[in-house]
Order: C-alpha cells, then structure tokens, then sequence
C-alpha cells in the first residue's frame, strides 16, 4: 500500500508542481483599451461664446480653432494697432524737418567762418537740428511701440479661440454658442489613431513578462480578430496591496476599426 502510494506521488509529483506555474499564467486577463491621447479643450480665459465649429465625430488636427469667444473689443484694438502700426506719415514728416535743419546748419557753418553769422544764431540752428533729431526718434518709438500694441492685441484675440491641441476625433461637446465658458471643457478631442491598452497582472508573472515582447489581445467585440501586440511598459513596482503589477501596450489603430473605450482580455506570454 505504502510503495503504491509513493508511486503515485512520484507520478503526480512533477504535475503537481506544474499547477501554480500554470495557474500563475492568465490568458485571458481583463485589460482596458483607452484612447492614447485625451485633451479636455477649455477656454483660457472666461468669456461668453460666440461660436462652436465641430460637432461629436468631426476630425481634427493640431492647432485647428474649434471654438470660440466674443472678442469685438480686442478685434478693435486689434485694428486701431495695425493703422498706428502702418501710419508712417509723421515719421516722414519729421524726417524731413531733419533732414532740412541739418542742411540749414551745414550752410550757415560756412558764413560763421566768414562772420556772417553769429555764434548764438548757430547755436540756435544746431539745437533746432538736435530737437529736430529728437522728434525722428520719438516717431520711430511710437512706430515700434505701436508694433507691439498689434502683438499684444493679437494675443488678446488669440486666446479667445480655443484651438485643438492634438490631432483626433472630437468625442464631446459641451457648449453653445452665448453659453458662458469657463472652467469645463467646451470639446473633448481624443487621439484614436494609437490606443493605450492597460491590464493589471499577478506578481507571479513579472519575470515572465517584458518589454518589447509579444501579447495577444482578444476584444468583446466579435468582429474584431486577435491581434499581438508588443508590450510598451512593464510596471517595475508590484502593488502590496493587491500582489499585482501593470502593463501597458500601444496599439495601431489607424484605420479606427478598434473603438476606445471596449474592453478586452489579454495573453501576455501566448503571442509566438
């Protein structure tokens, strides 16, 4: 009896052994499928809109203007900027007072040295020179301070209208035009070209799982084959709590036949 039951422990012996490694392998953990880029569009500053210019499903680019704020006033200042910016008459005016003093006072040079003149009537055209000098560069500065009141109206305008900051899809809009905008987003823009794909699992496969490898990923959605995927990022800190870790894949998904937001199940070692 007892050397039949040492035979059957030999037997069951490597297969027992076996079990938690095979148990340790879960090929179809759950993992969640997110879009890889999610930007919330609020305004920069508050103000009420004056027009939203995509709706849920519209493709956006980077830098696009979605919506945005009344902004007569700053348009205004905008305006009054670019003609102080462009009016050149008084520059030219004064410059030709210049140039007019400064010939009158290389003449009249010449009749000191014959004392024709006096030295207080030179006197006198010199600082009429130099003032006249003074105007020229008083023009110039208002010039360039008028350049920058059109830099800094065209700020103004600028952050009143909200702009996408990454390409994607808009997947919520939260505002109408004569709504107020403040802190919530006006539209949601998500990146749905690339998917993060997140799964949580058991401490006892971190050595078993890296960077670089091969998964495979089975969606709920019966129409979409497995795919294998490399993994992006294996987590290097196991959670205490849970005894578990996390691991991330990016996904193709240029052709948007994977919708964000399904979940999916995972084999992180069954990928060849």
């Amino acid at each position: 009896m007892r050397s039949a039951l040492a035979r059957m422990i030999c037997v069951l012996g490597p297969m027992a052994l076996a079990l938690p490694a095979r148990a340790a392998v879960l090929p179809d953990a759950p993992c969640q499928v997110n879009a890889s880029e999610r930007s919330e569009v609020a305004a920069l500053v508050p103000g009420v809109l004056s027009e939203v210019l995509v709706d849920r499903g519209a493709h956006v680019t980077k830098g696009q203007v979605l919506a945005r704020l009344h902004s007569e006033v700053e348009q205004a200042q905008l305006r009054s900027a670019l003609l102080r910016a462009a009016d050149q008459a008084a520059l030219r005016q004064r410059q030709a007072k210049l140039s007019m003093a400064e010939r009158t006072l290389a003449r009249n040079r010449d009749l000191l040295a014959k004392h024709a003149i006096s030295d207080q009537d030179l006197d006198q055209l010199r600082t009429d020179a130099e003032m006249a000098r003074m105007d020229v560069l008083a023009a110039q500065e208002a010039i360039a301070q008028a350049r920058s009141d059109v830099e800094t109206a065209r700020a103004a305008v600028a952050v009143r209208e909200l702009r996408s900051p990454i390409d994607g899809v808009v997947t919520e809009r939260d505002g109408q035009p004569g709504e107020r905008a403040g802190d919530k987003p006006v539209v949601v823009v998500q990146n749905l070209d690339r998917l993060r794909v997140e799964a949580v699992l058991p401490a006892a496969l971190h050595g078993r799982v890296h960077a670089g490898a091969l998964a495979r990923l089975f969606f709920d959605l019966p129409d979409i084959a497995p795919r294998d995927v490399p993994i992006d990022l294996v987590d290097p800190v196991i959670d205490p709590r849970t005894d578990t870790f996390a691991i991330r894949l990016m996904l193709d998904n240029h052709d948007l036949a994977i919708p964000a937001g399904i979940k999916c199940r995972i084999d992180p070692t069954g990928a060849p």
